[in-house]
């Protein structure tokens, strides 16, 4: 991530995954299922509804996640 984003390069959900999939490859030789990902959305914190386009908040809430990518 830090690669990603001293690159300037977004990192989207599908790019996610693959980092996880890729490093169990080469860790076990072996596909993941096609079962392998379940998605649970947990409820979330309320005092995370926040604005993430806002700077200020970002920084306040993520502020190590804001260091790498905001100016």
């Amino acid at each position: 991530m830090r690669a990603a984003a001293a690159d300037g390069i977004d990192l989207e959900c599908e790019e996610t995954l693959s980092i996880v999939w890729n490093a169990h490859v080469m860790a076990t030789g072996k596909q993941l299922p096609d079962d392998a990902f379940t998605i649970r959305y947990p409820e979330l914190d309320p005092t995370w509804d926040f604005d993430f386009d806002d700077h200020s908040e970002m920084t306040r809430h993520l502020p190590r996640l804001a260091a790498l990518y905001l100016e």
